[in-house]
């Protein structure tokens, strides 16, 4: 394989990924539970003599995983040694330039053993996958409570993509006007954190479970950050909105529900604003034809199975519907983003 970043396969390898992809998936994973991946960059590429040695295990072991990922282009055969492909040195090593792990470990941890369900979920049209992981509440947000170690898997892969896809807002949108956001579902807060961070006369009020925002909260060693970002807990259905806000951000929430459960809550927002008031939606998104991204394609399952049983990866067209069917008087739409997002701006 070359240094290009496009990989080209056969119409019948493609089909096996899709129809092997535990065993691919696992073979990554597994690769990244013995540090393979770190260790051959560290030797310069190793032997399967000397894989073997290093990960501790027998050579026949360290041949079968070493053939599996050079099968998938992740490492490549220089001489007698196996070394990494260019993209494990982007995304799969530690230091790259996108180290995927965290993503890889919730998909691990929380994500797969659900979506044997998809077919009866859909056939039930809720999150049957649910079942795999006990606890109290119909969601898997509110279950994660009820596993502290699960919990922080899954907000550690929402703080590394989060962080990522808000850079790129802080570029795309102007907040100066703004005095003080309210952060719905702000998770552990990195969001409002780079916000204040970036805008010093600005105001964050993070929302979100109790047990979410107690994580959040620790975060913050800044004296002066601790002064402007606040932590309000709270049920985004059940209770009110922390008051004196002139703007919302309705961050990476839109996917979770139903387009008519979105509208609901983005009333709520609307109630909840001055006039003038602006409300910020901005999520990942699929395209407006409804036949990719590979990305918004491969997410949607979770959404339905596991995550809450009704969301899935929408369109900034039914970003845009649900915003104005919400009541705000005039709507913008920023759709082309980088990390295939989209920001729709309703204006009270």
């Amino acid at each position: 394989m070359t240094a290009s970043r496009n990989i080209t396969v056969t119409e019948a390898d493609y089909l096996r990924i899709i129809i092997h992809g535990t065993t691919a998936f696992e073979l990554l994973r597994t690769g990244l539970e013995f540090d393979l991946f770190e260790r051959l960059e560290a030797a310069g590429g190793m032997t399967v003599e000397e894989t073997a040695e290093a990960i501790g295990v027998e050579p026949q072991p360290a041949r079968i995983l070493l053939l599996g990922l050079a099968s998938l282009r992740l490492l490549e055969k220089a001489d007698d040694k196996y070394v990494n492909s260019a993209l494990v040195k982007r995304k799969v090593l530690r230091d790259g330039e996108r180290f995927l792990g965290p993503l890889i470990d919730i998909q691990a941890r929380i994500i797969n053993a659900s979506l044997v369900d998809f077919a009866e979920s859909m056939r039930q049209n809720t999150n049957v996958g649910l079942r795999h992981i006990e606890g109290p509440g119909p969601t898997l947000y509110e279950r994660l409570t009820a596993h502290p170690e699960l919990q922080k898997v899954f907000y550690d892969n929402m703080g590394d993509a989060s962080k990522r896809a808000f850079a790129q807002i802080l570029d795309q949108y102007d907040f100066s006007g703004i005095r003080h956001a309210i952060d719905i579902g702000g998770g552990d807060g990195t969001n409002s954190i780079e916000l204040a961070r970036r805008y010093p006369d600005l105001e964050v009020t993070v929302f979100d479970q109790e047990s979410v925002t107690r994580l959040a909260a620790d975060r913050i060693e800044d004296p002066d950050l601790r002064k402007r970002v606040h932590f309000h807990p709270g049920d985004l259905f059940a209770d009110a909105l922390p008051e004196g806000a002139d703007a919302i951000l309705f961050f990476h929430i839109f996917e979770i529900w139903s387009l008519e459960r979105n509208t609901e809550l983005l009333r709520k927002c609307h109630d909840a604003l001055p006039e003038g008031g602006v409300c910020l939606v901005y999520n990942f998104v699929s395209d407006d034809e409804g036949t990719g991204s590979m990305s918004a394609g491969l997410v949607s399952p979770y959404f339905l199975t596991l995550a809450s049983g009704e969301g899935m990866t929408y369109s900034p067209a039914d970003m845009e519907q649900a915003v104005r069917d919400a009541g705000f008087s005039r709507v913008e739409r920023h759709a082309g983003l980088g990390f295939s997002h989209a920001l729709v701006v309703g204006h009270k």
